[in-house]
Formats: C-alpha cells, sequence, structure tokens
C-alpha cells in the first residue's frame, strides 16, 4: 500500500510539472542587453499550453532558460509577458481569438483547428520538427507490444498531438482508434495508469520519461524510431499583430537560432538550462539524447514541415476534429525566416 501511495504521489507531481494544474498563470521577463530602440519596453504577450507561463515548450523553453528571447526582445525594445495554460491549446486557442495574447509557443495541431474555425492565424517558426511523442504502459497492464493495446484504456486528449500521435501508432501496427478507448483526461493519465484505471498514457518525450522515471510505467514505443509520426511545434500568432510587430518576430527567431547553436555546441549547457526539481538533466539528456544532436531544433519551416502539417490536417478532418482541412499554405510563412536567415549570413535550409 505504501508503495502504491508513493507511487500515485510521483505521478501527481509528474503530472503537474508536464502538463500543469491551472491557467492563466504569467510572468514577466526582460533581458539585461541594452534597449536599442529607446524609451519604454512594448509588451509581448507570449501564450504555452503549461500551467508554469515560464515553462515554455521544446526550442522555446531553451532559449528562454538561456535568456535570449527576452535579450533579443529587449534589443529592439519590447519586453515578453509568458502566460501559461493549464487546460493546453484549447485555451491557448481561445486566448488567440480574443486577444488575450500575441503570439504562442504551441503544438501543430491548435493552429489548424484555430484556422479551421476562422482564427486569421499564421505559423512564423520551428521550436521543434521532430519532436518526440510515445506511450507508457502501466506496470500491471499486460502490454508488452503495441498490439496488445487493442481494447486496453489509452489516455490521450482528444484533438491535441497525443491523439494524433496514437492514431497513427495504432495504424502503422494493424489496429485503429477504435480498437482502444479513449480516456480523455491527460491532465490525470500518469495517476489513471498508476492506479490501475487506465492501461497506458500518451504524451510528449518529456512526458514519457518522466512517468517511467517516477516508476509509473515502461515505454511501449515513441516516435524517436519513426520521426514520420513525431509531432511538429511552431511559434505562431495573430496574423494582425505579426504583421504590425515583425521585429519582435524576428527577434524571437534569432534567440532560437542562437539556442539551438548553443545546444548542438554544447549539449551539457542544454541539459542544464532544462532541468526542473521533477526533471534533473539525466532525465532531459533522454529526451534530447546528445547522439542525435539539436537539429531538430531549427527554426525553419522547411518543405517537409509543409508535408508533415498537411497530413496531420487530413488525420484532423477525417477524425472530425476540423470540418474544414487546412492547407499548410493558408497558414505558414516563410517571411520572417527568410529575412532573419539573409541577414545573419545563414544558408536556408532546403
Amino acid at each position: 500500500m505504501k508503495k502504491i501511495k508513493r507511487i500515485l504521489a510521483a505521478a501527481a507531481a509528474v503530472v503537474i510539472g508536464v502538463i500543469g494544474a491551472g491557467c492563466g498563470n504569467s510572468s514577466n521577463s526582460s533581458g539585461s542587453s541594452g534597449n536599442t530602440s529607446g524609451g519604454e519596453l512594448k509588451a509581448v504577450r507570449i501564450g504555452s499550453p503549461t500551467a508554469d507561463a515560464t515553462q515554455l515548450v521544446e526550442n522555446a523553453g531553451l532559449a528562454l532558460n538561456l535568456g535570449y528571447i527576452d535579450e533579443e526582445l529587449e534589443k529592439v525594445g519590447y519586453k515578453a509577458e509568458y502566460i501559461g495554460f493549464g487546460q493546453g491549446g484549447t485555451a491557448v486557442n481561445e486566448a488567440l481569438s480574443s486577444s488575450q495574447i500575441d503570439l504562442a509557443f504551441i503544438g501543430d495541431i491548435p493552429p489548424l483547428i484555430a484556422k479551421s474555425n476562422g482564427l486569421d492565424i499564421k505559423v512564423v517558426s520551428s521550436l521543434n520538427s521532430k519532436a518526440e511523442m510515445g506511450i507508457v504502459a502501466g506496470n500491471n497492464s499486460g502490454i508488452s507490444t503495441v498490439s496488445d493495446l487493442k481494447g486496453k484504456k489509452v489516455v490521450a486528449a482528444f484533438g491535441t498531438v497525443t491523439y494524433v500521435y496514437l492514431i497513427n501508432l495504432l495504424e502503422e501496427n494493424g489496429l485503429s482508434i477504435d480498437d482502444v478507448e479513449v480516456i480523455n483526461d491527460i491532465a490525470n493519465g500518469a495517476t489513471l495508469v498508476a492506479s490501475g484505471d487506465a492501461d497506458a498514457v500518451v504524451s510528449t518525450g518529456a512526458g514519457i520519461y518522466q512517468f517511467q522515471n517516477a516508476g509509473i510505467g515502461k515505454v511501449l514505443a515513441s516516435s524517436r524510431d519513426n520521426t514520420d509520426i513525431s509531432a511538429q511545434f511552431f511559434l505562431c500568432g495573430n496574423t494582425g499583430y505579426i504583421n504590425d510587430n515583425s521585429e519582435a518576430i524576428k527577434a524571437i527567431i534569432k534567440a532560437l537560432i542562437r539556442s539551438k547553436d548553443t545546444a548542438n555546441a554544447d549539449p551539457d549547457a542544454a541539459y542544464k538550462a532544462l532541468e526542473s526539481a521533477d526533471k534533473p538533466a539525466s532525465v532531459v539528456e533522454q529526451i534530447y539524447p546528445r547522439e542525435i544532436g539539436f537539429d531538430m531544433f531549427d527554426p525553419y519551416l522547411t518543405k517537409d514541415a509543409y508535408e508533415k502539417l498537411n497530413k496531420t490536417s487530413e488525420i484532423l478532418t477525417d477524425s472530425k476534429v476540423i470540418t474544414k482541412e487546412v492547407k499548410a499554405e493558408e497558414i505558414i510563412t516563410t517571411e520572417y525566416l527568410d529575412a532573419v536567415y539573409k541577414e545573419l549570413g545563414l544558408d536556408i535550409p532546403s
């Protein structure tokens, strides 16, 4: 009984750290570099699908923790206000729609849903072109292969990167989403698996390794072995705001380039910057193995990004998550990426 209580406590702690337990938390931060534009700094409100407003996703989290986002924004006269939404992408979309935030660091699903619902939104940069997704099977679930998921209870958030990954994983193994019972309660996923009320939980790379290290279960499969079914994370925002604040957009892109270069040159510096109380550097290295490197953090939106986003849009349409299929060309722009890469003298990735 004591062991079960310890596992449940660990599950709750991990869920709070990975998924978040609240929404609307904000934190203001500015870098230490000089404000070359002069005058008062202009606020840019940046949303993230995390309860802790400063625990940003993928390369955005690294660029923030290294101080690069705030430094680059201050150079052009801006100051970031970070706002967390523990309810995830749906809440971020609502905040964008009501102009409560200007930009968002988010997975690839919310921008497609937003555009399908009529929001004028643009994706301007990548945060991770091959973001790992995976599934953890409970210790007493009897699941040892993906095929064993048939008839089992699997936690995944409907209409999110976890749900799309589950669809792809099942289809790869001759199953369909109808072959499992989906529990749409990702915030309590780890606790449900630890208690035996669910058999498996789908999460991001950060989530699955934290769950495994907490003793909740074992990683059954992940997209590391098949990046075609990995997710993408983006910087996106309201089109009007982006058009009127191009210097802020370019500043963030510069910060993302700096953090990607730092990570490739010194992985230990990246692991140190990304660690937290519930995610030590050793776990961060599991999420981002040094042998793989950090090229997936390159901000440029390549042809592969377009193709993967179009495939995801088709899945969302077929699953009736969105009623109108969205083409990548409708929401992606490389205008600001091209300007930054040209300014820095960098080759544009193909």
